[in-house]
């Protein structure tokens, strides 16, 4: 049996934090009861004592004593000396009346003066008995208050305080642990709970935030092709009329419209894509990490045939969502083709958990202002107005990020010495006991 809790945290508590809630309660008890017990016993002992003061002072004056010549006296309380028959050696003698009474028959409680004094000396049984019982009532009060005080009174102020904070959506404090027992382990699961509860409160901002900033992108992207709609057909309503315009200028008017209408839809397209990605979950699959490099090589290939090359670097079966991380690859070999002059690299490394996905070119590489926002939605450091750019909304790199953050991993971009960017996927992986199969 453990009269301690272990506290797991760095520090030694002192005795009286680190003992258990069940041994306090016996330490206290214990304690209280041996008070009541001595308290007890004195009371016993000051009532016996009081009785006996009474009855020495009272009662004993009128017993008959024996003489040295072998009769019987009493000696009233003025001194008077008197004598009694030797058959009634114990009786009580009036002082007064000089009468003899029989023990048997004279209650020793008359000789008492009547009042307060007669009372006790006749129920002192009683008196005795509660006082006692109020005594051992005094003694359970403070053994209570004494474990509310050690035990009860400190956690429950901080999980009051505490409750009251959450309540009221206050997540910045800290839940103390004031002892290693079962309210301190009370303790310590509030303030998991509160840390839980602040991660998702963080991870719901953040994600609220990200949702802003994407409707802000998405409604900055939206006022180019809106602007240009709004001041074509302002011209058309002008120009038509009149027939000021000609039909080479207004079939060139509508077609740079039709374009606008249709990056329009590419961009409601585009957050429909978006938030579907919200709701994405990994579907992991096991198989050998050999087989999936051979996978990786060959969708390389294909999607550049010349200036591509691959490697790999660790062995052992693993388990990860495939079609997730060929998407992401897919997306860092396209924009590395973007930008390249005339070579791309690619290469995977599995380290324990984690399985690192790097692809690199030799194009200009990332600038400074890119290297923090390129993973932003809608972020195009370039804003070229080349056809290339039209069809590109800055969201490759935002959905390769959000792709690895749902598998566990994160997106890192940079710039490699040599010249020519390069990023760099993560991923968190799970070992499986066995060589796994597609």
């Amino acid at each position: 049996m453990k009269f301690f809790k272990r506290e797991k945290t760095s520090g030694k508590l002192p005795w009286r934090r680190r003992v258990s809630l069940r041994w306090t309660l016996v330490f206290t008890t214990v304690l209280c009861s041996l008070g009541a017990f001595l308290l007890i016993a004195l009371e016993s002992w000051g009532l016996e004592w009081a009785r006996d003061a009474l009855y020495l002072k009272y009662i004993t004056p009128y017993y008959a004593d024996e003489s040295e010549t072998g009769e019987y006296y009493s000696v009233s309380p003025d001194g008077t000396v008197l004598y009694v028959e030797a058959t009634m050696p114990y009786a009580y003698v009036d002082p007064e009346t000089k009468e003899i009474y029989p023990i048997e028959t004279t209650s020793p409680t008359q000789f008492i003066p009547a009042g307060p004094l007669r009372f006790f000396y006749k129920n002192v049984g009683q008196i005795a008995v509660c006082i006692f019982v109020l005594t051992a009532a005094f003694a359970f009060l403070i053994d209570a208050w004494w474990f509310y005080r050690w035990k009860i009174k400190k956690p429950l102020a901080i999980l009051h305080k505490a409750a009251q904070k959450i309540g009221q959506s206050d997540l910045d404090f800290h839940v103390e642990t004031p002892s290693s027992d079962e309210l301190g382990q009370l303790c310590r699961s509030f303030e998991t709970m509160r840390a839980s509860l602040e991660e998702n409160n963080r991870a719901l901002w953040n994600t609220v935030e990200e949702r802003r900033r994407l409707n802000a992108a998405f409604a900055h992207d939206l006022r180019t092709p809106l602007t240009v709609l709004q001041g074509y057909s302002d011209l058309l309503l002008d120009a038509l009329p009149s027939g000021d315009l000609s039909p080479e200028k207004t079939v060139s008017t509508v077609l740079t419209m039709k374009r606008s209408l249709m990056r329009l839809q590419r961009y409601v397209e585009s957050m429909n894509s978006l938030q579907r990605l919200e709701d994405l979950q990994p579907q992991k699959t096991s198989l050998s990490f050999s087989a999936l490099c051979g996978r990786l090589r060959e969708t390389g290939e294909i999607l550049r045939q010349e200036g591509f090359s691959f490697s790999s670097q660790g062995d052992g079966p693993v388990s990860l969502d495939t079609e997730l991380l060929f998407q992401v690859y897919e997306n860092l070999l396209s924009n590395a083709g973007r930008y390249a002059q005339s070579q791309v690299w690619a290469a995977a490394v599995l380290e324990g958990p984690v399985l690192s996905l790097t692809v690199e070119d030799d194009g200009p590489g990332f600038p400074p202002a890119a290297l923090k926002r390129a993973a932003e939605p809608y972020y195009r450091g370039d804003n070229s107005p080349s056809p290339q750019g039209e069809l590109h909304f800055g969201l490759g790199l935002y959905i390769c990020r959000s792709l690895c953050e749902k598998h566990g991993g994160r997106l890192t971009l940079a710039n490699r010495p040599q010249g020519g960017a390069r990023v760099t996927a993560s991923f968190q992986v799970e070992a499986v006991p066995g060589p796994g199969t597609l």
